[in-house]
């Protein structure tokens, strides 16, 4: 029923008995599937990250809570502290896909990691249609694609993949619960499983349950305009199917949710949701070339960064569907203003009808910029680039793509123009394509041209603040020592530090041979800098090695100690 909802069929092929699958999901499956495999083939490359080391520990211990029938504590005893207070469920799939010893650990928490984002991606297909165009959905998938650093976070972000994800079927779900007047029993059910997963994942999914009352307020406000006082059975239908999507989705938030289980559910939540209001993580980065600090960012810091990091073409798309919109607006003002002056209160019949029936792009809309006004206003503190905002950056590129499917008639009539538009699209989608490639598997470190490109981005920006690049170091550490013929490390392994902040004693899951982990420079035997600890230069140390994507290094290896002449072979 949700998918005949979200794809109506047209009657001839219902008649005939089969089912005629539009070109756009074709595309869009065709996408999804080449994505799916290149994905999959290299989610060993990507490079163990700082907080996965500890949800590699949160996700065994979160399951162990289940299948212990709940006696099993060490999910909230001997965890990272206040770890429990993101909702697991993600790390406990990736927990269950490891123990299966179907690959490599890391590998399987990648692959895991990177299904998930994807599922988020194939979201927008739905959402698309529903909103900006079918052909939506397809542009907004490549639009996706082409920013690395999107693709790159959906190999190794642990918790903010999987909120990405469920906000965007959160929202789906909830576009699609407000087509009719009156929802569905089925589509409310569903957007309160889809609202309640996001909220099982991190606080900030509660958000979701602001765009259900908004989309049944529009459903409302419609009924009223047609039925008048008549609607009170309507509205009351309406009002009933919004707290059974809401108490669905608190009923799957505390299943899926420990935290939620072990005192009330709802003051246990507002605990993890102050502690995350009120996180000051303080300390200092650059942005756009100034040292800003965490807990004291400028109002612009999201839109800056998003400026910075989102593809030319990109961002050129979101310039024409701002001036779509404002344009639009303004006339739809001007024809209501006259409206109103010709026919006073009765005018604004017309235009309240539209705006009630245009929810679906009005809970886009909210759903894109709520998060950022509430950053904005709120001050909230935020830290590696705009990961925390992950899950903007579909819902922006559906809206960018609106843009270019409200151009393609234009475009239709004018083949000329049509040609020289596909040739400068093709260009700039190989040219990036091919930059992401050099950058493999760093692609989330991608900056535009407008900020200076990926090299002249060093030091002005927060690059590769995950660390990725370490695991990258230390392959090629590795393979260094293999081709070490002295025996100096035959007897005593060497010693290493692997410069991850606040993670160099929990190293041990990168390590692809036997090195002793030091978490002293001056005892390490080698030592591989990251770019928010360049730890090899504090006790001049020799660079035996580097890993450069473009010309541009990421993490060093140093030898000190024993070390320092392994590069004589």
């Amino acid at each position: 029923m949700f998918a005949d909802s979200v794809y109506p069929l047209p009657r001839s092929a219902r008649h005939a008995g089969h089912i005629a699958v539009p070109g756009y999901l074709l595309v869009g499956a065709a996408l999804l599937s080449a994505v799916l495999v290149i994905g999959l083939a290299t989610a060993a490359d990507y490079g163990f990250t700082i907080d996965e080391f500890n949800t590699d520990d949160y996700g065994p211990k979160a399951l162990a809570w289940y299948t212990s029938g709940f006696t099993d504590r060490s999910h909230f005893e001997t965890v990272e502290e206040w770890l429990w207070t993101y909702g697991p469920w993600a790390q406990i799939l990736i927990a269950g896909v490891q123990s299966l010893h179907l690959a490599d650990p890391l590998a399987a928490r990648h692959a895991i990691t990177f299904l998930i984002g994807l599922s988020g991606l194939a979201a927008l297909l739905p959402l698309a249609r529903t909103t900006v165009g079918r052909w939506g959905g397809p542009i907004a998938i490549v639009l996706c694609l082409m920013t690395g650093y999107f693709y790159g976070h959906l190999f190794f972000t642990p918790i903010d993949v999987p909120f990405m994800a469920a906000m965007l079927w959160s929202i789906v779900a909830v576009v699609a619960m407000a087509r009719q007047i009156v929802p569905s029993w089925s589509l409310t059910i569903l957007a309160g499983l889809a609202t309640g997963l996001a909220i099982a994942t991190r606080t900030g999914g509660i958000i979701t349950h602001a765009y259900l009352v908004l989309a049944m307020g529009l459903c409302g406000l419609e009924a009223l305009l047609l039925l008048g006082a008549a609607a009170r059975r309507q509205l009351t239908a309406i009002a009933l199917r919004t707290a059974t999507a809401m108490a669905v989705a608190w009923t799957v938030a505390i299943a899926l949710w420990p935290w939620l289980q072990i005192g009330n559910p709802f003051k246990q939540f507002l605990i993890a949701y102050t502690h995350f209001a009120n996180i000051e993580a303080p300390f200092k980065f650059q942005h756009w070339g100034e040292e800003i600090a965490t807990n004291d960012l400028p109002w612009s810091y999201v839109p800056a960064q998003l400026l910075a990091r989102l593809p030319e073409g990109f961002l050129l798309l979101l310039a024409a569907a701002l001036l779509i919109t404002l344009v639009t607006g303004f006339l739809f003002a001007r024809n209501t203003l006259v409206r109103t002056r010709m026919m006073g209160a009765a005018g604004f019949y017309a235009p309240l009808l539209a705006v009630a029936r245009m929810r679906g792009m009005i809970i886009l809309i909210a759903a894109t910029f709520i998060p950022v006004a509430f950053v904005i206003v709120n001050q909230t503190t935020m830290y590696d680039g705009i990961r925390h905002m992950l899950f903007i950056i579909p819902l922006l590129a559906v809206i960018a793509a609106g843009a270019l499917v409200w151009m393609l008639p234009v475009l239709a009539a004018r083949p000329l123009l049509a040609v020289i538009a596909a040739v400068i699209a093709a260009g700039h989608i190989g040219a990036t394509a091919l930059t992401l490639a050099s950058l493999h598997p760093l692609q989330y470190v991608a900056i535009n041209a407008i900020a200076g490109g990926t090299v002249g981005a060093k030091g002005r920006f927060e690059q590769d603040y995950w660390a990725a690049g370490a695991t990258e170091a230390l392959r090629q550490l590795e393979r260094r020592l293999d081709y070490d013929r002295s025996g100096r490390f035959a007897t005593r392994p060497a010693r290493i530090l692997i410069c991850i902040p606040w993670r160099e004693q929990m190293v041990a899951p990168m390590l692809g041979r036997h090195f002793v982990i030091e978490t002293d420079p001056a005892k390490a035997d080698f030592l591989i800098g990251t770019e928010r600890w360049d730890c090899g230069k504090a006790v001049r140390a020799n660079l035996i090695d580097e890993v450069e994507r473009l010309g541009r290094g990421f993490a060093w290896t140093y030898a000190n100690n024993r070390g320092r002449v392994a590069d004589q072979r």
